[in-house]
C-alpha cells in the first residue's frame, strides 16, 4: 500500500468528555461501554462570570456543549474545524460469539479463516441475538435519553459496509430519524470497515446485496460489487490501518459541513481512529458508543497547488 502523508492534523479536545482510558483501565480487561450523558463533562464554557453562569444554568450540559461547538467553528479560522463524533462499536456478531467458544488462540489459529464450521458462519459476520439486543438497546437511548438530555441525533450518519455494522446503524438509528422527521440515509464508507486481516469475518459482503438488504443507505462513490481489499493471503498492519483511518477522517473533515457525525465502526477501527487523532488506544464494548469532539487543521491552500479530495 502506497504511503501517504497526512493533509489534516488530527487532535482529541481534552476535558470536554470523561476520561475513557481510566475506565478502560480501573479493572483489567475492561471495555467502555455507552457513558451517562455520553459521557460529557458538565460544565460552563467561555467565560464564567456571573451573569453567564446565570444564562446557561437552565440549560442541559448537551445544549452548552453544542453551542460551544457552534462557537468554536465560527470563530475559528478556514482550515480549522471542530466536529463531534459519535464512534459506536456494532453489537455482538456471530464471530465474537464463536471465538468466545472456541478461545482467542484457536480462533486466530484456525477456525477465523474459515468460511464456518458446517452449522455456524461467519463470512460478513451478522449480529446475534445479543449483537441485536445491544443495537436496540442504543435505539431507546436515542428514543429516551437523548430527548431528555437534549443530547442531539447526528446530522449525519457514516457505516463500515460490514453487514454487523449496517444492522446495528439500522436498528440503533432508524425508529429516532423516523420519529423526528428527518431522513434516515447513512453513508456506507469502504474505508471505515475493521482492520484487514485474513479473517472471512473481515470480508464484506457485495454491493448488489448491500443495497437490497439496506435500500435506504446511500453508497459512496467507487464502491465495488466485489470486494476488493480482503485478500485470505494478506493482512493489512496497524500503522496502515491508522492511515486508511486518517483518510477517512480526512475525507470527513474535507467534505462534510456537519458538526455532529456518527461512526458505526468495529473495535480496533475505534482504536485507529484514536490513534489517528493522537490519542491513547482503548477497547470499546460491543453494540456502546462514545463520544469525541475532534480538532482537524489542515494547513492553509495557499501552500498547495492543488486541494485535497
Amino acid at each position: 500500500m502506497e504511503k501517504q502523508e497526512p493533509f489534516w492534523n488530527f487532535r482529541l479536545v481534552p476535558d470536554i468528555f470523561v476520561d475513557y482510558n481510566e475506565i478502560a483501565n480501573r479493572i483489567p480487561g475492561l471495555r467502555v461501554g455507552t457513558q451517562p450523558n455520553l459521557g460529557l463533562i458538565d460544565q460552563i464554557y467561555g467565560e464564567t462570570d456571573a451573569f453567564t453562569q446565570w444564562r446557561e444554568r437552565d440549560k442541559t450540559p448537551w445544549e452548552r456543549f453544542t453551542a460551544y461547538v457552534h462557537r468554536l467553528n465560527a470563530r475559528s479560522p478556514k482550515n480549522v474545524s471542530y466536529k463531534v463524533l459519535y464512534l459506536t462499536r456494532h453489537g455482538h456478531g456471530v464471530h465474537n460469539e464463536y471465538m468466545d467458544k472456541v478461545g482467542e488462540g484457536n480462533w486466530d489459529d484456525y477456525w477465523g479463516r474459515l468460511d464456518g464450521d458446517g452449522v455456524t458462519y461467519w463470512v460478513d459476520a451478522q449480529l446475534t441475538a445479543t449483537g441485536i439486543q445491544q443495537a436496540c438497546e442504543l435505539a431507546r437511548f436515542w428514543e429516551t435519553v437523548a430527548l431528555e438530555q437534549k443530547i442531539p441525533l447526528p446530522e449525519m450518519i457514516y457505516t463500515s459496509p460490514l453487514a454487523r455494522c449496517l444492522h446495528t446503524t439500522e436498528l440503533m438509528f432508524f425508529d429516532a430519524f423516523q420519529k423526528t422527521g428527518r431522513r434516515f440515509a447513512p453513508l456506507v464508507k469502504e474505508g471505515l470497515r475493521e482492520r484487514l486481516t485474513d479473517h472471512t469475518c473481515d470480508k464484506r459482503g457485495t454491493l448488489t446485496w448491500i443495497n437490497q438488504a439496506y435500500p435506504g443507505f446511500l453508497i459512496e462513490d467507487g464502491f465495488s460489487e466485489e470486494d476488493r481489499l480482503w485478500s485470505p493471503f494478506l493482512s493489512e498492519t496497524t500503522e496502515e490501518h491508522v492511515a486508511r483511518k486518517q483518510r477517512v477522517l480526512e475525507e470527513i473533515f474535507q467534505r462534510d459541513p456537519n458538526n455532529i457525525i456518527a461512526l458505526t465502526v468495529h473495535a480496533y477501527a475505534i482504536g485507529a481512529i484514536l490513534r489517528a487523532c493522537g490519542a491513547e488506544e482503548f477497547v470499546v464494548r460491543e453494540g456502546s458508543t462514545i463520544a469525541l469532539l475532534v480538532r482537524g487543521e489542515r494547513p492553509p491552500l495557499g501552500r498547495y497547488d492543488v486541494m485535497y479530495y
